[in-house]
């Protein structure tokens, strides 16, 4: 990036005056619907431009928190393209605050050469910075607030605003410093990437049972160095032995980032959100969307999102494809700084649909606005021939499936009849299952398949659930208006060991997906017992698979046989947020995500229209 450095002074002026071109360009833009077209970036008139800046860091430098503990930070400076001095600014200020190692001090410097200064501050505990590691404790959230303000009143150059950026732990932080500050703050914007409104479901536990997050935390030190060796272990031997961080007790809600949703919201600070189909953080980010918009809206925060209830466009997230912290465009993230840190008017928040997808198949971008998607589930029964329909089996069946590694006797396998037309899936997915048990406990994988005309299967999504967590969390947990289950949300706070022989009705939660089902395709739903080998090994540090049974749960289901029921009494079903093929009108680029004029889209889109009405 320093070879910019070489351009002569001339060349810096033009570039400047280039970038000044695009800002009023994007202002001019906003008065008429006509100039929306001129580019393909979220509300048509923005353009990232070329670099103006050069960079320059100052390292390792010592900011002394309240407490007395020092932390250290890099800060990168503009500076000009002919000479590398520092620019005379004042420029707005992005944060990020990182445990790792591996974060470079350049890793803004796109951001830099735009107009930005930009503080990378290490997290207490961790790589050079002092202080005790806690992972996410309060003491770091007042570190955060008080770097902020260290930024907006004491870092030279600044001017005063601030914004907070990063992924993952640095997307997180970002969420526990703004709560921590309260309205009235100089933070003016967050983008707070691959990270959602929960830990322990999903991210680190699958239906109760660890996933391949665990081996996250058997490495921490090596990651973050600092004193984070220690924590990780400890977490650890604590939850493989069953012990008490194994549940959702008060040391996950403590940090939870959706319990903040109402303190963030009457910030009135905006929020982009990004995460992607295989994240970690799939469902959680999805929800943390809901969360916000209904604080903002001062709807009870962990319900579904009202029909009737519009969307805000300070809320937006974006759900690319991939895994943890894949599809990113850092240019997006620089139009959201842009409009609210530089006061820009570029459009960006001019939406009523404020969730932009990357469908899975189709691979083509759409819009929409509330989540949960689709207002009424379709129950897709499980038959005894190994079938899924939507008209229950007359006749009733059942089949055992052990506790075991899957192949024959631990797994089992339902089609959907072909979808002729083809089909949508768009939101949160659920199963209901009855089974029994020969133990004190079971666990029951569904995996959902699409199958092309040709056979070909393509991994879609799952959920877990394990028998003696599977209570749910009425006050958190989403039906449609037939009391089809949407969101079940399980309580996970204590094991209820399940009565041997007895059938149950098992409700639980599967990732949601936006899925274009292709015309001549069907769906495939496959029931096994445990995740495969394969799937969970020790180098794999992420990952939402029920991998690794506490010794708790490894007891209770050693030597298992489930059984699981169809047909009128005990009608197990999958539910599925399904809607008609080509449900919305997408956007032609697969490059960038759509953002087209809200009621230009809605005019021949039927899903953005019923989601609206």
């Amino acid at each position: 990036m320093r070879g910019f450095e070489k351009r002569n002074a001339w060349t810096s002026l033009i570039a400047k005056v280039a970038v000044l071109t695009f800002a009023l360009v994007g202002m001019a833009g906003c008065v008429g619907s006509d100039a929306r077209i001129s580019s393909p970036w979220p509300g048509g008139v923005w353009t990232p431009g070329e670099a103006v800046y050069g960079s320059k860091i100052d390292s390792q430098l010592s900011i002394t928190m309240s407490d007395g503990v020092v932390l250290k930070v890099d800060v990168a400076y503009p500076t000009e393209l002919a000479t590398g001095a520092r620019a005379a600014g004042p420029f707005p200020v992005l944060l990020t605050q990182t445990p790792y190692k591996s974060v470079r001090p350049t890793a803004g410097d796109y951001f830099v050469q735009r107009g930005y200064i930009y503080v990378t501050a290490y997290v207490r505990g961790t790589t050079t910075s002092g202080g005790n590691f806690e992972f996410f404790s309060d003491r770091d959230a007042k570190d955060g607030a008080e770097l902020v303000r260290w930024a907006a009143t004491q870092l030279q150059g600044s001017n005063s605003k601030v914004g907070l950026q990063g992924n993952s732990y640095m997307g997180l932080t970002q969420i526990f410093t703004l709560a921590a500050l309260g309205p009235g703050s100089p933070v003016k914007a967050l983008a707070p990437y691959c990270m959602g409104s929960e830990f322990y479901r999903e991210t680190y536990f699958a239906g109760g049972i660890p996933t391949q997050t665990l081996n996250f935390q058997k490495v921490i030190g090596d990651s973050m160095g600092g004193v984070t060796a220690p924590t990780g272990a400890s977490y650890v031997s604590e939850v493989s032995a069953g012990g008490s961080r194994a549940y959702d007790n008060d040391w996950w809600r403590q940090r939870a980032v959706g319990e903040l949703s109402q303190k963030v919201a009457d910030t009135g600070v905006p929020v982009l959100l990004w995460s992607s189909d295989g994240d970690i953080y799939a469902q959680t980010a999805l929800e943390f969307y809901a969360n916000l918009q209904n604080a903002a809206n001062k709807q009870p925060v962990f319900g579904p999102m009202r029909r009737d209830m519009k969307a805000s466009g300070k809320y937006q997230i974006i759900m690319s494809q991939g895994g943890h912290c894949r599809g990113q465009d850092q240019r997006i993230t620089l139009e959201w700084f842009d409009t609210w840190l530089k006061d820009m008017k570029t459009g960006i928040a001019e939406t009523e649909m404020p969730i932009h997808v990357h469908e899975m198949v189709s691979n083509r971008w759409l819009n929409t606005s509330h989540y949960p998607v689709v207002p009424t589930y379709t129950r897709y029964y499980l038959s005894g021939d190994k079938t899924l329909s939507p008209t229950m089996p007359a006749a009733a069946g059942q089949d055992a499936i052990a506790w075991a590694q899957p192949g024959p006797g631990s797994s089992l396998q339902f089609d959907t009849g072909s979808f002729p037309n083809g089909a949508t899936l768009a939101g949160p997915i659920s199963a209901s299952f009855y089974a029994s048990t020969n133990k004190a406990n079971l666990v029951l994988i569904a995996h959902v398949q699409v199958v092309n005309a040709e056979g070909t299967a393509t991994n879609l999504t799952s959920g877990t659930v394990l028998g003696s967590l599977s209570a749910l969390d009425p006050a958190r947990s989403w039906s449609d208006p037939d009391g089809v289950p949407v969101r079940p949300y399980g309580k996970h706070i204590a094991d209820e060991p399940v009565p041997t022989g007895a059938i149950r009705k098992y409700d639980f939660s599967i990732s949601p997906r936006f899925v274009a089902v292709p015309a001549g395709s069907k769906l495939r739903l496959t029931v096994t017992t445990q995740a495969p080998t394969a799937s969970c090994p020790p180098t794999l540090l992420l990952g939402s698979d029920p991998c690794y049974p506490t010794a708790t749960q490894t007891a209770s289901l050693s030597g298992g046989s489930f059984t699981l029921y169809y047909g009128p009494a005990n009608s197990s079903s999958l539910n599925l947020p399904l809607l008609r093929a080509s449900c919305w009108r997408t956007g032609d680029n697969p490059g960038i995500p759509y953002w087209k004029v809200d009621p230009q889209v809605a005019a021949d889109a039927p899903c953005q229209v019923t989601m609206r009405n």
